[in-house]
Parts: structure tokens; C-alpha cells; sequence
């Protein structure tokens, strides 16, 4: 009996001891440890969701009646973006598309150069980059190197038409803001420009009707 009494003791206090181990909190798993490239790619989003935050900014600073906060919001944001991107491609210098983001975002505070060297660098990691090669075009005209921004939008015109498109409305903007280019240059551009809209429209009008494609 008492031998029992002894084996049903222990049995309650193994009993409690499963219980108690069995309702104690347990440790939160090891966070993944991503990799290079991983990372670059939360940074990349981190960039992009800046970005947009930028584009908001602006449209708010165009309806304001006091612009000049919302547009310090708009420079601020776009900071912020290029730090994003900066680091994106550090992780990963292959990553193609966050040199491109890096690129698009440097001319919004002023650095073209810089810009041009991210577009460069996103190309020539992906020579086919419509997008790169579009905003690359836009950073020329920022710099009035307007025979290598022409140059972008003829090579849009047979591969994208629609970010041809794009350009050749930034070669418009240029054209009514342009400083320190000779009145005769701008004419020039102007006059190349409603040739190739002219073009663009003709091209479009035989795709539809199917009758020619270019």
C-alpha cells in the first residue's frame, strides 16, 4: 500500500510537470535570414512606396494654394526613395530595375549626371529596358543634350510606342522651358518633334486598320 501510494505520488507529479511544460510558452521561431538579394528587393519596394508618396505630394502641391510644404514633402520623399535604391543596388548589383528607380529619382533633386549613370547602369545590365531608356531620354533633354534624347525616342518608336509617346511629350516641356539653347535650336527640335508625332499618328492609324505595319 504504501509502495503504491509512493508510484501514484510520482505519477501526479510527472503528470503536473507534462502539464506545466506543455502549457509554458514557447519560443518565438528564428526570424529567416534572408539573403543579398532579398534584401535588395525590400529595399527596392521601400523605394517604390516613396516614390509614390512623392507622386502624391505633388499632385496635393498642384491644388494647394501653398504649394512650397507639400513640394519640401515631395523633395523629402524622393530622398528617401534614392537611399532606398542606392542601397537595393548595393545588395544587388545586377538588379537592374532599382538602378533605374535610383536613376529616375536623382534628377528630382537636380542630380542629372547621377541619373544618367543609374539609367546607364540599369542598361547595361538589360540593354531592352524600355523604361530606362525612356527616362534616360528625359534626363538628356534635363542636360539639353537633346541629339542623344532624340536618339532614345527613335529606338521607343520601334520597340515602345507607348513610352515613345512619353518622350516626345518631355521633348514638348523642354521645348517651352528650355534655357541657354539657341532660338534656332529649339525651333529645330520643335519642328522634328511634330514630324515624329505626325509619324507616330500614321503608324497608328495603319495598325489599326491592319492595312500596314510597320
Amino acid at each position: 500500500m504504501y509502495r503504491l501510494a509512493i508510484t501514484s505520488s510520482i505519477a501526479l507529479i510527472l503528470s503536473a510537470a507534462l502539464w506545466a511544460a506543455s502549457s509554458a510558452p514557447r519560443p518565438a521561431p528564428a526570424p529567416a535570414v534572408l539573403t543579398p538579394e532579398q534584401q535588395a528587393t525590400e529595399h527596392y519596394n521601400r523605394g517604390l512606396e516613396h516614390q509614390q508618396k512623392a507622386w502624391d505630394h505633388e499632385k496635393k502641391a498642384a491644388k494647394a494654394k501653398d504649394p512650397q510644404k507639400e513640394m519640401a514633402k515631395v523633395g523629402s520623399e524622393y530622398e528617401k526613395a534614392i537611399a532606398a535604391q542606392r542601397e537595393a543596388t548595393r545588395l544587388n548589383p545586377k538588379f537592374h530595375e532599382a538602378f533605374s528607380s535610383l536613376g529616375y529619382a536623382l534628377p528630382k533633386t537636380g542630380d542629372y549626371p547621377g541619373a544618367l549613370k543609374g539609367y546607364d547602369a540599369a542598361l547595361a545590365l538589360q540593354p531592352e529596358y524600355a523604361e530606362a531608356v525612356e527616362y534616360r531620354g528625359e534626363a538628356y533633354l534635363g542636360l539639353n543634350r537633346v541629339e542623344e534624347a532624340q536618339q532614345a525616342y527613335e529606338w521607343l518608336f520601334l520597340h515602345d510606342p507607348t513610352k515613345a509617346a512619353a518622350l516626345l511629350a518631355a521633348f514638348k516641356e523642354w521645348g517651352s522651358r528650355a534655357a541657354g539653347v539657341e532660338p534656332a535650336k529649339v525651333d529645330a527640335v520643335g519642328a522634328w518633334v511634330a514630324q515624329k508625332e505626325a509619324a507616330a499618328q500614321e503608324m497608328s492609324g495603319t495598325r489599326e486598320t491592319g492595312k500596314k505595319e510597320w
